[in-house]
């Protein structure tokens, strides 16, 4: 069970043993740092590598869109990754607090994180959030084909490939609270010790 405190935009949420805290301007250049790391920059829709100037802009379109939220991911006190909600472009939701379908994204730059256990304790965290808490009825994530890390991680949590795109370079997935509950119960019994 995740603990929440706060109220969007400004919200903490702590569970299995990692904490979720609001993105601030003074976090951008780490998130920058890691985002532009080549174990991350790959395996993002975009590899492009940012900018400080594009960081910055992004950090300020962000403030004020109620259709994503951003959190800073914090295991033992020390920041590792980054974590996010958004209303699926194809959604007619004005909001993440009233959208039914939201699209989770997260990155743990930190290598020592990378591939660890300790990497699915921040999805956990917002996806019980996102089931519980905005009682949304389906996440859904687009990955690159090529990336087995990225699809493993998710058949893992019970997503389920739902299509593809036309030139197979894309996969799309989904997951059901039902499917996410059946697949993490010994993930989150583990991470909850």
């Amino acid at each position: 069970m995740v603990k929440v405190t706060g109220t969007l935009p400004q919200l903490t949420i702590s569970g299995y043993q990692v904490s979720l805290e609001p993105l601030h301007e003074n976090d951008i250049m780490q998130l920058r740092a890691w985002r532009n790391s080549e174990f991350v920059r790959h395996k993002m829709l975009s590899s492009d590598t940012i900018t400080e100037l594009q960081q910055r802009n992004w950090f300020s379109k962000i403030q004020n869109d109620p259709q994503q939220c951003h959190w800073v991911v914090r295991y033992k006190g020390a920041a590792i990754g980054t974590t996010n909600i958004k209303v699926p472009s194809d959604s007619s939701a004005t909001s993440v607090s009233v959208a039914k379908a939201l699209e989770p994204g997260l990155y743990i730059g930190e290598p020592t994180y990378q591939g660890n256990i300790i990497a699915f304790a921040p999805t956990l965290a917002l996806y019980d959030y996102c089931f519980d808490y905005l009682n949304i009825n389906t996440l859904q994530a687009t990955v690159k084909a090529d990336n087995r890390s990225a699809l493993n991680y998710n058949e893992k949590l019970g997503y389920e490939t739902v299509s593809r795109s036309d030139d197979g370079c894309w996969v799309t997935l989904c997951i059901t609270k039902a499917r996410y509950e059946e697949a993490t119960t010994m993930i989150k019994r583990f991470l909850s010790r």
